[in-house]
């Protein structure tokens, strides 16, 4: 996964901000012969990143730093004139701020945001503070979105008990989250799931009760998803309780629950 967004900090008023979104075939020597051309330009590039469009399409997405005499059109159409190159978009950040190379922005399949943590913990504070039964909402809310996470890896990879809780761990650590530790046996689905630095326990602030409920949903939705089973997942410590970290049991659920079934918490 690769959030194609960067913060440039700073001004220098001799240069431009600009991105570049490079359509190429697949074909050896292609990604070198660009990388080289754009050397030749003094084009220097401060952050990119390659995407597998497909087996024989790939795409090179770059925010650089140029000249401001340079003529950003006339530089995009002389690399698009390079042989495998077949497509160029480009966009210039006037101000030099947080820029996308693409709009909207996907994440895991669906579109996505980017946003401060303490606008989502606020909506879970006011949550907590104003609904009956808040903490069954938000573990319901992560329910869904974990069983649309097992479902959209199982779609474009192979998801199996070698793999599973790593492809989790490394969701969680690349959307910011939270660093996973997980310790579930594919077979008994018993176990548990530390989070380090979990972003809602975090912003949250010092509080009598565990406040992840999301997260807890959104893992049992995950483990449900990919295992076939009811897996109930309950948070039992919260760094906003004062612990070092969140702590998170993994068991099965009652036999004939199912996943709207899960256990969502009584009123606050």
């Amino acid at each position: 996964m690769v959030r194609d967004l960067c913060l440039f900090a700073g001004h220098n008023e001799a240069t431009q901000i600009v991105w570049f979104k490079i359509t190429y075939l697949k074909e050896k020597g292609a990604l070198s012969a660009i990388i080289n051309f754009l050397e030749e330009q003094d084009v220097f590039i401060s952050i990119g990143h390659l995407d597998n469009m497909n087996e024989e399409m790939g795409e090179y997405s770059i925010f650089t730093e140029i000249k401001k005499e340079v003529d950003v059109n006339e530089l995009s159409s002389k690399i698009e004139e390079l042989e495998l190159v077949q497509k160029v978009e480009y966009g210039i950040s006037e101000n030099r701020m947080i820029h996308l190379v693409d709009f909207p922005l996907n994440v895991i399949g669906v579109r996505a945001i980017i946003t401060r943590a303490p606008t989502l913990v606020d909506i879970i504070r006011t949550l907590n503070e104003n609904a009956p039964h808040a903490e069954g909402l938000l573990t319901l809310s992560g329910l869904k979105g974990g069983i649309h996470a097992a479902k959209y890896f199982r779609s474009i990879m192979p998801l199996d008990d070698s793999n599973f809780t790593n492809i989790l761990a490394e969701l969680y650590r690349a959307v910011g989250w939270g660093i996973l530790e997980i310790d579930c046996d594919p077979i008994t689905y018993e176990g548990k799931i530390i989070v380090k630095d979990s972003f809602i326990a975090d912003v949250y602030g010092e509080t009598d009760q565990p406040i992840c409920a999301y997260m807890s949903g959104y893992f049992a939705g995950y483990l449900t998803e990919y295992s076939g089973k009811a897996i109930r997942v309950r948070e039992v410590s919260c760094k906003a309780n004062g612990h070092e970290v969140c702590e998170h049991t993994i068991s099965l659920a009652p036999a004939g629950t199912n996943a709207e079934q899960q256990p969502r918490g009584g009123p606050r």
